[in-house]
């Protein structure tokens, strides 16, 4: 027979022990003693009835059931915050201070219409928004909430799934009617091809297959370091690019430029509000989320 315990509390103690990789830094905050965070991960391990953590004298890591049982109660715990986020919030003034970070071209994901929304709703909340093209430590810069595209996050990350996007080959008119129009991604070795420098292989592009990916390496007279750029001089007649729908959604619709070589796209690939475990008490954040996951713009 399994002891009673306090699930909630000692599933929060294994989350800090997670992100702390350290049962002594755990106790220390927490505010207990060692032997405290010790039993209650070992009664959660019983109450799970398997191994959560490897303890030796010198370190601890995850087991796989740890990994699994880890990122799955941090979503409970999450959704447990936000839902007394939500009770507390008739008896207390959202304020503070999110600083938040996202690739440049998001706010065409409506981004900037949500934290508008967000901020009309709590003028005594201020954000800072800082649009990158690159990797945002989260933990090392004080981020409180990342706009992520396909990166899994670490252990000491929560992601939310927000919404999807696709991945195209695009071309203006113009330029297939001069060129030619590629039948298979092989084919793009023969064309001029806008690359974007602030994606890992700008010159080394994917596509689906029988069930498989592949990839063609491709070169082209103009590189850029931002999506919405690339978009611009493939819609100019420049060449082919490779780049998410919403960058490139408007110039679709004008008919500036077409979509190609869809038989050979992947599946749409996850768009996430990722931020960190210990910022799940943060009222204003936590509101902030629950904001961008349930007004989220339409798709048309």
């Amino acid at each position: 027979m399994k002891r009673k315990i306090d699930l909630i509390k000692a599933i929060r103690t294994f989350l800090v022990v997670a992100e702390e990789q350290s049962f002594s830094q755990a106790a220390r905050q927490l505010g207990v003693v060692v032997s405290a965070v010790s039993r209650q991960v070992s009664d959660l391990e019983a109450h799970f009835n398997c191994q959560l953590l490897y303890r030796t004298t010198r370190a601890m890591h995850l087991t796989a059931e740890g990994s699994f049982y880890l990122e799955e109660l941090k979503v409970l715990i999450d959704r447990l915050e936000t839902l007394e986020g939500r009770a507390d919030k008739n008896q207390e003034q959202l304020a503070g201070h999110l600083r938040i970070t996202a690739p440049p071209g998001a706010e065409r994901l409506g981004i900037t219409r949500l934290v508008s929304e967000f901020v009309k709703l709590h003028p005594d909340v201020k954000v800072t928004s800082l649009m990158v093209n690159r990797y945002v430590n989260l933990i090392e810069e004080g981020i409180d909430l990342a706009v992520r595209v396909h990166e899994l996050p670490d252990s000491r990350l929560i992601a939310r799934r927000f919404t999807e996007l696709n991945v195209l080959y695009v071309a203006s008119p113009d330029y297939l009617a001069l060129h030619g129009t590629p039948t298979h991604p092989k084919e793009l070795t023969q064309h001029n091809c806008v690359t974007n420098s602030s994606i890992r292989t700008p010159g080394r592009w994917r596509y689906f297959e029988d069930g498989n990916e592949r990839h063609v390496n491709v070169t082209g007279a103009i590189e850029v370091n931002q999506g919405i750029t690339a978009a611009e001089y493939a819609a100019a007649g420049h060449g082919i690019a490779f780049l998410p729908d919403f960058l490139v959604q408007l110039h679709l619709d004008s008919g500036e430029l077409v979509s190609i070589l869809d038989q050979f796209r992947g599946d749409p690939a996850p768009v996430s509000l990722v931020y960190p475990s210990n910022r799940m008490k943060n009222p204003a954040l936590n509101e902030l989320i629950r904001h961008m996951l349930t007004s989220q713009p339409s798709s048309d």
